[in-house]
């Protein structure tokens, strides 16, 4: 499904209560650049090295385009279904934001997106924006510091500057004796009086800037409840009520936050993926949502924390093909700077991704020290006839039922979701090895797509949500954990479903990223994975 900034707000609270119910999450992106080196033949390099290299590419580049496939798990069938979205992200914040981004691209990425089809006009016409958090914080702080008392500064005035000496003196007299005045005095006072022609000694009837930032500094430092501001050619200076201007700059403070949060935009998503805070995501988007409940029990506010509240008890095992660059670009784009070292990156992402897992490790798990080949392209021809699980494309998602669309995010991560399906079966019947087909993706595509019960369904115009039933929105069964139902451990033990979390399987496979031209060859996140403890906030 192709979500446009022109869709979006009408399908993310879809996009939220499928994730929320899901197993797991694939993701992959397409990007305005990856770290490049020209080919030089030389030892391998450490996984810092190569870290800090990627970091380099994340910094400067960014995500365009965003594939995200959700798979629900049918356990009375023992079957998967799969919903992919695709999201072209705009890398042009929304001017209200304030935030400038600085973003680059690359020419080799370019032109292979070009070569794909990739149109950077439709990018930024109907792409969606966002806010990564640290953009957010700074955008926030900026508007603090504006509502906020200009800060002290040193007026650094020499005690040889006689003029800037007098000036102020006769300033501050003048304010001295109008606050004298009690409450007789006018409402304001004007520096210099617009009634006199040289009022301050040998102050000018009007004011230069450099007078002008006197008096505001003089007012800043030795009337705290006074304020000032300019005119054309004098400054206004007025007595303030301190406690209604905090209220009025609290005021303030809450219309830019909400504001901010108009345009956080896909980082929602984002956020709900890693458990992460969306307590400032408005009831009001939910509507969409409670349209389509079938004889809802209860009101909008409701619906929001129920979905709300599931995405924060229900972190879903994330699925990607080589995920090492995705996840630090992930970080770096929606998140905020990324740590100096491998070992602290680990640990933040192994925070945000409690249980991840990278089908090229599964993939390449057990070959030797000469590197095969593991592109996606490969591994979905590799299983191009593994019949098993049973796997449908939701009917509702029919962009990719009958089209092959390489290099699209989207549809790379719903390759990226059969594919982990496909392995984990194999691994658990003990037969991962599978001959070299001949068919080709889109024969694979189509053939898998033949067999499904929604095949005569396919529309590519009519993507649609379908009526949601009241009672899948309580509390869901976390994402693959070994909840002790007898019947679902019973399917289980038949290798016809996805092995339950804390089985020996995420041991061996789990929270593992292949990194070929390292040392290391991998990166490990965190220890064992438990039955169902990591899926919990961990903050």
């Amino acid at each position: 499904m192709e979500v446009t900034s022109a869709n979006f707000s009408e399908y993310l609270p879809f996009i939220l209560h499928d994730i929320s119910a899901s197993c797991f999450v694939s993701l992959d992106f397409e990007l305005s650049g990856v770290a490049f080196a020209p080919f030089i033949p030389t030892k391998p390099q450490t996984i810092q090295q190569r870290y800090e290299q990627t970091k380099a590419a994340a910094e400067q580049y960014q995500i365009l385009q965003v594939g995200l496939t959700i798979c629900h798990e049918n356990q009375e069938t023992a079957s998967y279904s799969l919903k992919p979205y695709n999201f072209n992200l705009n890398p042009i914040p929304h001017h209200e934001s304030e935030v400038n981004r600085d973003w680059a691209s690359s020419s080799r990425a370019m032109e292979f997106l070009l070569k794909h089809g990739f149109s950077m006009d439709s990018l930024c016409e109907h792409g969606i924006q966002y806010l990564s958090r640290a953009e957010e914080q700074l955008a926030l702080a900026r508007a603090k510091e504006r509502c906020s008392q200009t800060p002290r500064q040193d007026m650094g005035i020499k005690d040889d500057d006689y003029e800037s000496l007098e000036f102020l003196a006769n300033v501050r007299a003048m304010i001295t004796n109008w606050l004298a005045q009690g409450k007789d005095r006018s409402q304001w006072l004007n520096v210099p009086p617009p009634s006199e022609v040289k009022p301050l000694g040998s102050a000018p009837e009007g004011l230069n800037g450099m007078q002008k930032w006197l008096v505001h500094q003089l007012i800043t430092q030795e009337f705290p409840n006074l304020r000032s501001r300019n005119t054309f050619n004098f400054i206004q200076i007025y007595v303030t009520d301190i406690e209604c201007e905090r209220v009025a700059q609290d005021q303030k403070l809450k219309t830019k936050k909400a504001q901010l949060q108009k345009h956080i935009g896909f980082r929602w998503i984002a956020e709900s993926l890693v458990g992460g805070n969306l307590e400032g995501l408005d009831a009001e988007m939910f509507k969409p949502l409670k349209r389509k409940i079938d004889n809802p029990a209860f009101g909008i506010n409701e619906l929001a924390e129920r979905v709300k509240q599931c995405l924060q008890e229900n972190r879903p095992v994330l699925v990607g093909h080589n995920m090492f660059c995705d996840l630090l670009f992930f970080h770096a784009c929606f998140l905020g700077p990324l740590p100096d070292t491998i070992e602290e990156f680990k640990t933040a992402i192994h925070q945000l991704f409690p249980v991840l897992v990278d089908t090229k490790y599964l993939d390449t798990h057990d070959c030797g020290s000469i590197n095969p080949a593991s592109s996606l392209t490969d591994l979905q021809a590799k299983l191009t006839d593994v019949n098993s699980p049973k796997i449908e494309i939701d009917r509702r998602f029919s962009k990719y039922k009958w089209r092959t669309v390489n290099h699209e995010a989207g549809y790379d991560s719903m390759i990226s979701a059969m594919a982990f399906l496909k392995l984990a079966g194999q691994i658990q019947r003990g037969s991962l090895t599978i001959p070299l087909q001949k068919d080709s993706m889109s024969d694979s595509l189509e053939k898998q797509v033949a067999k499904s019960e929604f095949s005569d369904l396919f529309n590519m115009n009519t993507e649609t949500f379908p009526v949601v039933q009241a009672s899948n929105l309580v509390r869901p069964p976390r994402s693959l954990a070994d909840t002790g139902c007898p019947k679902t451990q019973f399917i289980a033990s038949k290798r016809v479903l996805l092995p339950r979390l804390g089985s020996s399987f995420w041991d061996e496979y789990g929270n593992r990223l292949r990194v070929f031209g390292t040392v290391e060859r991998m990166v490990r996140l965190g220890g064992k994975v438990t039955k169902e403890s990591h899926l919990m906030d961990m903050d």
